[in-house]
């Protein structure tokens, strides 16, 4: 993926480089599972994740039963969010 790829390249540490890949993994995961366009979703699109980020219970960790439901935080949808838009960026910035 070039926009992974350009991390690497800027010197960026290898656990961002896997923490941005899971996110945007994350992204074309929904993208798929929602009929979206991954390369031009709209605003209202990108909003309506940002929503499931924080209303979605995430997979549990535990395999025990009756573990505790875990929500993403705003701040951690942000973050997602935030690598999202970097991603979809990558190649206009490139194009320049």
């Amino acid at each position: 993926m070039r926009g992974l790829a350009g991390l690497r390249g800027a010197g960026r540490a290898f656990n961002t480089e896997k923490t941005y890949a899971g996110r945007i993994a994350l992204y074309l995961s929904y993208c798929r599972g929602h009929g979206l366009d991954w390369a031009g979703p709209s605003l209202p699109q990108l909003m309506a994740m940002m929503r499931w980020l924080v209303d979605e219970p995430m997979p549990s960790r535990s395999r025990k039963p009756g573990a505790p439901v875990r929500y993403r935080s705003e701040g951690t949808a942000n973050a997602i969010m935030g690598t999202v838009g970097e991603f979809l960026s990558f190649p206009v910035k490139s194009a320049c």
